[in-house]
């Protein structure tokens, strides 16, 4: 059971506020076929990414089984989606380089499925839609029509309790789109699916139910449900919501196999590089080397020598001193023979002033 409680969604750009859902209250059965109508940005693309968890309300409750969403976390929101959510868009995202089979089988990889039981449940789910001779061949080689069925049995795969479908028709023809339609209708029979179309016609002729959107509004809903006048289910047990490594490394080597010459441009260019960094690392190791031999050849040439020594402190004290009591005598000396030449001149004198 799946119920919105008075949800807004609004988106700000560039200073403008845009309101998507504005107070949506509505709740949908467990079984039957909703199609939701309104004009261009009425808000049912969003709504549809609400339910589906692609995108975050800001306001407002979501309810899955009468359990709150307000404080879901991202790994919840991915086990919601895995579980309960299958998604059928308009552009059929189907990857090109995978096998028909191998699209179908890669809803299944987060569910901790085998390898067999994978391969065996994505060819049953080809059948219901009619494409198990095609299994084996690419997207590319089949037709739109038969692209969006592989779609539609890629989000059947898992059993998922709710189908959410985003213009299913829009890029089909007319027959086509009513082959897709009646799919879409027998597949309601034991699930929700809730499907966004601007074809009012097919809407009519084939869901059980018509709710029309505008301006982030209902305005209009054709058998509305009571959710007070029935009891609530359980809730279904989560499953396990991982991919193995083995899973992971096949899908990585048979991207890289269809892509053969950009790998291996990009293994080269890599190449180079790694060899230019080990090429420099290289040289500076080198000559970081050689500046050490260098050094040590350099100082080998010059060695230095430590030597012990003693030094007597005394003789210096004592030649000091005796150094000094010579000089004083020869001070005298000088100073004696200078007194008897001035006592010899003045002699001289008196001789010469007496004759």
């Amino acid at each position: 059971m799946l119920e919105l409680k008075g949800i807004s969604k609004r988106y700000n750009t560039g200073g403008f506020e845009q309101t998507a859902m504005d107070h949506i209250s509505v709740a949908f059965r467990d079984n039957e076929f909703v199609a939701i109508l309104g004009p261009s940005g009425s808000g049912k693309t969003t709504m549809l990414n609400v339910i589906g968890g692609l995108d975050r309300f800001d306001s407002g409750d979501l309810l899955v089984d009468g359990i709150s969403t307000k404080k879901f976390k991202e790994r919840d929101w991915d086990t919601y989606r895995n579980n309960r959510i299958g998604f059928v868009f308009q552009s059929y995202n189907l990857i090109p380089h995978q096998s028909v089979v191998s699209n179908v089988e890669l809803a299944l990889t987060l569910s901790g499925v085998s390898k067999s039981e994978r391969h065996e449940r994505a060819l049953e789910a080809l059948d219901k839609v009619g494409l198990k001779a095609h299994a084996n061949k690419r997207p590319n080689q089949l037709s739109g029509g038969q692209m969006q069925r592989v779609a539609i049995a890629r989000a059947l795969v898992n059993d998922p309790e709710i189908l959410l479908a985003d213009e299913p028709t829009g890029a089909l023809d007319s027959s086509t789109s009513v082959q897709v339609m009646d799919l879409l209708k027998e597949v309601a029979q034991d699930r929700l699916v809730i499907m966004v179309t601007h074809n009012p016609e097919l809407a009519h002729q084939y869901a059980t139910r018509i709710v029309e959107l505008a301006d982030g509004q209902v305005t209009a809903d054709s058998d509305p449900f009571d959710v007070a006048s029935v009891s609530r289910r359980e809730a279904k047990p989560s499953r396990k919501t991982s991919m193995s490594l083995l899973t992971a490394l096949g899908l990585s080597f048979n991207n890289l196999m269809t892509k053969k010459g950009r790998t291996l441009m990009t293994a080269f260019a890599g190449s180079i590089g790694i060899i230019g960094i080990a090429a420099i690392l290289a040289l500076a190791n080198g000559t970081n080397e050689y500046i050490k031999k260098v050094e040590e050849d350099t100082l080998s040439m010059y060695p230095l020598t430590i030597s012990e020594q003693s030094v007597n402190i005394s003789s210096f004290i004592s030649g000091s001193g005796s150094s000094s009591d010579s000089a004083d005598s020869q001070t005298q000396d000088a100073q004696s023979e200078m007194t008897q030449n001035q006592k010899n001149a003045e002699a001289a004198k008196l001789e010469n002033s007496a004759r």
